[in-house]
């Protein structure tokens, strides 16, 4: 914010005598579409101190007390990469250049459809995804909005920077010249961004009408893929195969598919990127390859300008047919399903019938219920997919590991794939904190009302999965009931532990930047580890109780010891995200934006 403001106070007299001079008759118009390059330099002075200001603030955070351990994790964290790097994926074989430059331009086009989905779908529509400070100062001031488009796509070259340091360091082994794969995979990422960011825009300005053909054509386009996937793998893998040997070759399949003419008819952007990067040897075309990968930057930037330019038409026609019709609510606002009254019956029945140490949580369950109910197709949705994953196995011709595989599975998308998709709990209220630290609400009631409701969805979708399951494979009532009580306590423990590994290190959504990957990157390991040493554990258990206990005996004790233990890290992860919100600090902790 004090950057902005310097900002605006070294630009305000040099602004004052642009205007005085761009108003003078004898003086052509100023193109009110594209600002000075003066402009352009401000505010690349601007993106400059500020990076400054996060580096300095992230090596602070790292020398830190309060985030030792977070430091720890980071050093280790890079340690084991570049070691990898160096003495493991040195030592492998060299991928065919042909498979890798297929799978550089047709992954980022598959990536884009994933966007697109995305987008299409997503309910909230972001102003050039600048942040409320960005909005304030600069979506304010007399600067043009190709500045704004060209300020953020500025912003994003850090990031795309580091996730090519990331990339480079896997694909060294596979290049004969390292320099070229730098400039290739970030021209590539970089280029990916700005088409996300386009696509974005275009849709933020579509009306109802054009909204719900984009759905229909990338839902489409996304489930002919999907298709596709699933026939490839079912072409590389023999029948009978065990499951992991199909997760190996959806790995393949999505290298065939992203190989295919059609994908690759629509990465023609990515094509020179992707052979500048395989480079073989240096030749002439090398050099026009170069300055094609380096090209495409300012044709993308004139196309998002121009996206968002049609879009803010778009928007203000929509505006003004709604204005004219009487019709005063926003595009985005929904219609109320609900009568205030009735709700407030109903939450003085449920409070009536609720002990008072447990009013404060209800309430608080209450109000997530009722600032999520225009997402609750969205989230339905977004719990098929998984729902599908994990019975999958059940189509396979294995019997006796089909009940093992969707156990696995609905635990995976538990720690996986449900945290980041119900963000209905700290992560999402993270500029409302300070309203919450004001509740007089204990901080156990206040874990307790955040969470309940996302652990209840996911417990929907366990509880789903695991019926259907059982009907098909039948594999006893005490392998529903072991697994039951597990998955539920897990399901506490995943959120428990992400809101609380939130609470000590809270950042804002759409953060870019290297605290972001290093948190991405240690995160997924982190649970990585755990399911591993949950398996090891389970394993050892089992063989204590079978060679210790006859087996009747054996049997129910593996049961309630497995699910006692798993509650008690339930009830341990709940401790633990209380004290990480007892501790919080509005002061020192809240991120700025």
């Amino acid at each position: 914010m004090n950057l902005l403001a310097r900002w605006i106070s070294r630009t305000d007299n040099r602004s004052s005598v642009e205007d005085r001079v761009s108003t003078r008759e004898d003086q052509p118009a100023r193109d009110l579409q594209w600002d000075s390059l003066y402009r352009h330099k401000q505010l690349a002075w601007l993106a400059f101190k500020r990076n400054s200001f996060r580096a300095e603030r992230f090596l602070r955070r790292l020398r830190s007390p309060r985030r030792l351990i977070a430091t720890s994790l980071v050093v280790l964290f890079f340690s084991f990469y570049v070691i990898n790097g160096i003495f493991i994926l040195s030592a492998r074989a060299a991928t065919d250049p042909l498979h890798l430059r297929l799978w550089l331009s047709g992954g980022m086009v598959i990536y884009m459809i994933y966007h697109l989905v995305k987008c299409a779908w997503s309910s909230t529509r972001l102003d050039l995804e600048l942040s409320d400070a960005e909005t304030l100062w600069l979506g304010n001031s007399p600067i043009c909005r190709s500045t704004l488009a060209i300020y953020h796509v500025g912003n994003l070259l850090l990031p795309a920077a580091l996730k090519t340091m990331m990339l480079s360091i896997l694909l060294a082994r596979d290049v004969n010249f390292p320099l070229l794969l730098i400039i290739g995979t970030f021209t590539s990422l970089v280029l990916l961004e700005m088409v996300r960011l386009t696509l974005g825009r275009l849709a933020s300005g579509m009306n109802r009408r054009q909204r719900g053909w984009f759905r229909l054509i990338t839902t489409s386009t996304a489930m002919v893929l999907v298709i596709q996937l699933l026939a490839c793998v079912h072409t590389l893998t023999p029948s009978g195969s065990p499951m992991w040997l199909y997760v190996i070759n959806s790995f393949r399949g999505l290298g065939e598919i992203a190989s295919t003419p059609m994908i690759q008819f629509l990465s023609i952007p990515w094509i020179a990127a992707a052979h500048l990067a395989v480079t073989e040897s240096l030749q002439p075309l090398t050099a026009l390859q170069l300055l094609a990968a380096l090209g495409i930057f300012p044709l993308s930037m004139i196309l998002l300008v121009k996206a968002d330019r049609w879009s803010l038409r778009q928007e203000q026609k929509s505006e003004e047919s709604r204005l004219a019709a009487g019709r005063y609510e926003t595009r985005d606002s929904q219609p109320q399903t609900y009568s205030g009254l009735q709700t407030n019956r109903l939450l003085t029945l449920l409070e009536s019938c609720t002990p008072g140490i447990a009013r404060d949580a209800l309430n608080l369950i209450f109000r997530q219920a009722i600032s999520v109910r225009h997402y609750r197709f969205n989230i339905a949705v977004s719990l098929l997919l998984p729902t599908a994953l994990c019975l999958s196995p059940l189509f396979m011709g294995r019997i006796v590991e089909q009940w093992f595989y969707v156990v696995g599975g609905i635990a995976l998308c538990t720690i996986l794939l449900a945290p980041p998709a119900l963000r209905i709990d700290f992560r999402r209220d993270l500029k409302r904190m300070v309203l919450l630290r004001s509740l007089p609400v204990k901080p156990f009631s206040m874990v307790v009302g955040q969470l309940t409701l996302p652990i209840l969805i996911t417990w929907a979708f366990q509880l789903t999965t695991l019926t259907i399951a059982a009907l098909v494979v039948q594999p006893g009532w005490e392998q529903m009931i072991l697994w039951t009580g597990m998955l539920f306590a897990l399901a506490i423990v995943t959120f428990a532990s992400e809101n609380a590994l939130f609470l000590v290190y809270p950042h804002h959504q759409r953060n870019e930047g290297i605290a972001m990957i290093l948190r991405t990157k240690l995160t997924f390991l982190g649970k990585g580890t755990v399911i591993l040493f949950g398996l090891c554990l389970l394993v050892l258990w089992a063989t204590l109780c079978q060679s210790l206990l006859p087996e009747p005996y054996a049997t129910a004790c593996y049961v309630l010891g497995s699910i006692t233990a798993t509650w008690i890290a339930a009830m341990i992860g709940l401790a633990a995200a209380t004290l990480c919100w007892r501790r919080f600090d509005i002061a020192l902790d809240m991120p700025p934006e």
